[in-house]
């Protein structure tokens, strides 16, 4: 939050060197359900994300993660959505910038 302008401000993500690899957690309701890993699909400003878990937070009940490895491709792209969709239903769409 920035006081200054009274309003929640993005805080970019710094991708770091080329040999880093930098993940995105997202946590909602709903995903446990999925029939398998291969049913959730995620991009980040258009470039797939890949999914690396979906299902239980493990430490609020009801609370569910996803995992999604962040594309480098994303390196100084600035504001990009985050869609997260598991067996064909979307969530939100997020929105996140990269440094």
């Amino acid at each position: 939050f920035d006081t200054a302008q009274n309003k929640f401000v993005l805080v970019p993500i710094d991708l770091g060197a080329a040999t880093d690899q930098l993940f995105l957690i997202l946590y909602g309701t709903g995903l446990r359900g999925r029939a398998s890993l291969t049913g959730a699909a995620a991009t980040m400003g258009g470039a797939n994300a890949e999914v690396l878990y979906v299902g239980t937070q493990g430490g609020f009940v009801g609370l569910d993660q996803a995992n999604l490895r962040i594309p480098r491709s994303l390196l100084g792209r600035g504001e990009v959505n985050v869609a997260l969709s598991v067996d064909g239903i979307a969530a939100n769409v997020v929105t996140v910038s990269v440094k």
